[in-house]
């Protein structure tokens, strides 16, 4: 990472250790804090080049940059908040102040694109005062190039501390940085239509600054409320949860995995089976140390729930085949859980779970057939079968 990793050295307080609650604010607040330093320096020098010529483009885009320090302080507070430990109120702690924070900028880049979408349409179909194109040459345009330049290292900067602590604030402040580099392109348009003699570009490029502002706030906006409603856990990573609690011995498989996040304190529930023979004190030390596995190689709280399997006998395995045979001729990744089996030769009652994904269109063909094959085998056996919504959050 380069001149970042030598700014968080520098600046990273001794003592405190990467991954950690006061590193991920430390790097949160550094963001903030180079943000609102570049960001006001290139205020300043659009603001006046626009003032200078008259483009209501140039100081639109000013303007833009300079929202950019209210949302750099708007993280700054952010991280501050979500560095506070549980309390009373907030058994869960307050990361996802990181979150409301993000919902913050989204509002106030939005509230900047209507004000210049206004003032936009003022001066295209309104006003009669023109860009002076006199004060306009080819070093003033490489000036306001150098300022794109600039917030083109800030948005770049911002998102590689937004990867390293996987923060969608510091990525929505880059998302941010990173509209100002396309609205300053556009400005670039403005002055050199204006500089050829067609001035009515500069509103026309105005109304674009506007909308790249608009649809970047709406980008924000949605990855915050995804996160504030709940956003499902990666399919990876549900995965990557899977993988490492059926590593614990005795650990056969998971389901039911439950994940939440609250900035980056994350919370992971999930069903373990375990063969049913085992005594509970068995099945309590497995399930302690798939929590301790997860805990530990994720930095999560972890709770699990057993789930005692039949996993041995002639019958078992049989049925387990024949059902996951049916399954593999869908498309939809249906796997068998809980499978319960009573009664050894015959087979007097077949019992499992399924879960289904949202909007599963193939629930009855799949039970249809799930029937029809257990049935040429297992004629006598009640079938049970309890299909259940498949939760990834």
């Amino acid at each position: 990472m380069g001149f970042t990793s030598f700014l968080i050295h520098k600046t990273t307080p001794a003592g405190v250790e990467p991954n950690t609650p006061a590193f991920r604010g430390h790097v949160g607040m550094l963001e903030g804090w180079v943000s609102i330093l570049g960001n006001f320096v290139l205020f300043v020098v659009k603001m006046i080049a626009g003032w200078m010529i008259s483009s209501i483009a140039l100081i639109a885009d000013a303007f833009h940059t300079l929202s950019d320090v209210a949302t750099s302080i708007v993280v700054i507070f952010g991280f501050k908040v979500a560095q506070k430990p549980a309390d009373k109120e907030h058994p869960f702690g307050h990361g996802r102040a990181e979150t409301i924070a993000t919902l913050t900028i989204a509002i106030l880049m939005a509230v900047v694109a209507l004000e210049f979408a206004k003032g936009s349409v003022d001066r295209l179909f309104f006003s009669d005062s023109d860009i002076d194109v006199s004060k306009i040459d080819w070093l003033f345009i490489g000036i306001v190039t150098l300022t794109a330049l600039g917030k083109a290292w800030m948005a770049y900067f911002a998102y590689q501390l937004g990867d390293l602590i996987d923060s969608d604030a510091l990525r929505g402040d880059a998302m941010h940085h990173k509209s100002d580099v396309y609205t300053t392109v556009l400005v670039i348009a403005a002055l050199i239509g204006a500089y050829y003699g067609v001035p009515y570009v500069d509103g026309i490029m105005g109304v674009g600054v506007a909308l790249m502002i608009l649809h970047a706030a709406y980008e924000i906006a949605r990855e915050a409320i995804d996160d504030l409603l709940g956003k499902p856990a990666t399919q990876e990573f549900i995965q990557e949860i899977s993988a490492l609690a059926t590593s614990v011995p005795g650990a056969r498989q998971v389901h039911d995995v439950v994940v939440h996040n609250y900035g980056d304190q994350r919370f992971i529930s999930l069903h373990v089976e375990i063969d049913e023979d085992s005594t509970p004190a068995v099945m309590h030390n497995i399930a302690d140390n798939v929590e301790h596995k997860l805990a530990h190689e994720l930095q999560a709280q972890v709770v699990t729930h057993t789930d005692p399997v039949a996993v041995s006998g002639k019958s078992v395995l049989a049925v387990r085949e024949v059902i996951e045979n049916t399954l593999s001729e869908f498309t939809e990744g249906f796997s068998v859980q809980d499978l319960r089996i009573v009664g050894e030769d015959p087979v007097e009652s077949i019992l499992f779970e399924l879960p289904v994904p949202p909007g599963c269109v193939q629930k009855e063909q799949v039970e249809t057939a799930i029937r029809a094959a257990l049935a040429d085998s297992n004629e006598r056996a009640a079938v049970i079968i309890e299909f259940k919504s498949q939760m990834t959050e």
